[in-house]
């Protein structure tokens, strides 16, 4: 019998849908252009770092060149999504997003901006709610504070790649650490016009030494090497006014639409052999996703402690794919392998925790074997699954 459908005489399970659906932008409210990076031009020449300027409306403000993310970028490109130099993120919304390093060790690299115009001028001593949402790259060993926007009169425009070290004020605290490599966090604030800003910046305007830090560990699966740097995806920015500071606010978004990751909730039934207990993990995954999400994590530690409880057998981890990652394989060559390699994230945790490489094999198979075949967001969530086969 299926693995899944065996589990459900061990375990309570239940769908866990994390967070809220991504919104769209309101167009016609917001005074940014373009604040999702849907709309750009050059889609032909968008195959390497620094290329925010093919996105409507935006641009860099130093010499060293913010970069833009999209799904139609070329596959073996560095700057494709979601899989990219910097890490793996799905868009917030839509299929692009863009990306700056906000802050590195002692200042070895430099920092990026990006920058835009926006519709109109702002009035003087109005409020004006200001967000965007960032999620921070896989492969930055640091995450950071000072994720701020500035507002100015002029166009912003320095040859160097150094710091630009502006009063900021939006949002009022910028103490906070933004860590999370799977989720979208917002960032929002209140900003006061002094009368007649159009341009918009956002980076770190902090001193190097000041900008709080903290190291972040490398996701599950991912086996590239991390930089020494603070690297964030940005996407759905938002400027447009309001009548009183308290209507401003921004919400954790944890995962898009298309992002669902089904997880089972309870406990292992004690008296459970090692083998029955490893035959019952299943490990589930957002859409496109290769690594192992933080959510899968009680369930690494059940069969690592299976394995290490009794070494006479082996598994064969088995990848699946849903359909809608399936069909897209036919314009993303780089999708093919994408079963195979959530079972490698698996086998790379368990050999992380402990357990030989020559335990355990690994399987990619195609869309061909659905638990669930009612072709539902929720349905095929649960398909992209990798099971544990007991040897």
């Amino acid at each position: 019998m299926n693995q899944i459908l065996r589990s459900f005489g061990f375990f309570a399970l239940a769908l866990v849908l994390s967070g809220v659906r991504a919104q769209q932008i309101d167009t016609a409210r917001t005074w940014v252009v373009n604040g999702d990076f849907e709309q750009f031009e050059g889609k032909s020449k968008l195959k390497r770092v620094g290329g925010i300027q093919y996105a409507k409306g935006w641009g860099s403000a130093t010499g060293k060149k913010a970069d833009l993310f999209s799904e139609t970028a070329p596959v073996e490109s560095t700057v494709s999504a979601p899989k990219n130099f910097a890490g793996e993120q799905m868009a917030l919304s839509g299929s692009n997003y863009a990306g700056v390093r906000w802050w590195s060790y002692q200042n070895k690299e430099p920092r990026t901006y990006v920058q835009t115009k926006l519709k109109h001028k702002m009035k003087k001593d109005s409020l004006y709610c200001v967000r965007f949402y960032v999620s921070l790259a896989d492969l930055s060993k640091y995450a950071t504070g000072e994720l701020g926007s500035w507002f100015g009169k002029e166009q912003v425009s320095k040859e160097d790649a150094f710091s630009l070290t502006y009063d900021v004020t939006v949002p009022a605290v910028r103490t906070k650490i933004y860590n999370d490599m799977f989720s979208w966090q917002g960032v929002c604030g209140t900003y006061e016009s002094k009368g007649n800003e159009e341009w918009m910046l956002i980076g770190n305007f902090g001193a190097n030494e000041k900008t709080l830090n903290e190291k972040a560990k490398r996701p599950r699966g991912e086996t590239r090497q991390q930089v020494f740097s603070a690297y964030y995806y940005i996407d759905n920015v938002e400027v447009y006014p309001v009548k009183n500071r308290t209507s401003c606010s921004c919400e954790q978004i944890k995962d898009a639409e298309s992002e669902y990751i089904f997880s089972r909730k309870g406990v292992t039934p004690p008296g459970m052999k090692p083998k029955e207990k490893a035959a019952n993990q299943v490990f589930y995954f957002k859409r496109f996703q290769r690594n192992l999400d933080p959510m899968m994590d009680p369930w690494v530690t059940n069969l690592i402690d299976a394995m290490k409880a009794d070494a006479t057998f082996k598994i064969e981890l088995v990848g699946h794919f849903d359909a809608t990652e399936a069909d897209r394989t036919r314009v993303r060559p780089d999708l093919v392998e994408l079963s195979k390699e959530r079972a490698e994230a698996v086998r790379d945790a368990l050999v992380e925790g402990g357990v030989e490489a020559g335990r355990i094999t690994i399987t990619g198979k195609d869309s061909s074997f659905p638990v669930d075949d009612s072709g539902t967001e929720v349905g095929m969530s649960k398909n992209r699954r990798v099971e544990v086969v007991v040897k």
